[in-house]
């Protein structure tokens, strides 16, 4: 949690740095607000897009693809290369882990977001809102993320996803928030 809200308020500070433009290139569009509602409705048809071409469940039971048997196989590699060399410092540890998730999370919609979300909007509550966001989510993934995979499928959660960041789109363009 500490990496996810140190990246949530490093992507609040960089909307709020788009949000305050120097006033010799200020224009009386509200570019800030406009470049929000863009990135918010353009991860929305992303996201709906990849959860339209993603296979049903009937094709996931079948039999992998090479591709993807590649990819088990390396990641089975890494983690026994990774398992051989066990951390027993604390303090390692702890730091490994907050910067494998920092930087797997730097650049990803939720950060791009955020900073959309951060130029156009207070950057109090979207701080709060992103942290607590990340908080509730995490949470599920890790108390509950292989029990709900059983009853969710990752079409439902990616056309979930893009529909809210649609919401948001339009939440935005209006001044609901």
């Amino acid at each position: 949690m500490g990496a996810l809200s140190l990246m949530t308020v490093f992507s609040v500070i960089i909307g709020r740095i788009f949000h305050s433009v120097p006033a010799q290139f200020q224009t009386t569009l509200p570019i800030g607000e406009y470049a929000a509602v863009a990135l918010l409705f353009f991860f929305g048809i992303k996201s709906i897009k990849d959860a339209w071409e993603l296979p049903s469940k009937d094709v996931e039971t079948g039999e992998k693809s090479s591709q993807e048997l590649d990819e088990f196989a390396e990641a089975e590699e890494l983690v026994k290369e990774k398992a051989s060399k066990r951390l027993t410092n604390p303090l390692e540890i702890l730091w490994k882990s907050f910067s494998l998730v920092f930087f797997a999370e730097w650049g990803d919609r939720s950060m791009l977001a955020t900073i959309a979300l951060g130029a156009a909007q207070s950057p109090w509550g979207v701080a709060s809102g992103a942290i607590a966001g990340h908080l509730v989510a995490t949470s599920i993934a890790i108390l509950g993320g292989g029990f709900l995979a059983n009853y969710i499928s990752e079409k439902l959660v990616g056309y979930l996803g893009g529909v809210l960041f649609l919401i948001f789109a339009v939440a935005t363009l209006f001044g609901v928030f």
